[in-house]
């Protein structure tokens, strides 16, 4: 499993982003070169219910099951979309592997 330190910013709805702000432990696909990967978003403790606001820049850990086969790729300062199907939901950048 990858784990990553990243910027994300979930983008509002009339931007196309979700309708409800997102929450520690979502379920998205990070997107790396068209491939979309599960990957698990956490901000702080993981037991803890924590909301990420829509429209915020939030640093949050990023985990990637399959994230190995993409290391050389996921580097700091890599650029991505989170997604929901071939919705992008919000967009971030690495900031440490």
């Amino acid at each position: 499993m990858l784990k990553i330190l990243a910027e994300v910013c979930f983008l509002p709805e009339n931007e196309g982003g979700m309708t409800r702000d997102a929450f520690s432990g979502l379920m998205v696909s990070f997107n790396v070169n068209g491939d979309l990967i599960m990957c698990k978003i956490i901000l702080g403790e993981e037991k803890e219910k924590k909301i990420i606001l829509r429209g915020e820049k939030n640093i949050v850990d990023i985990e990637l099951p399959y994230g190995e086969m993409y290391k050389d790729l996921i580097i700091p300062y890599y650029v991505f979309t989170l997604n929901v199907g071939k919705r992008v939901i919000a967009n971030g950048i690495v900031l440490k592997v």
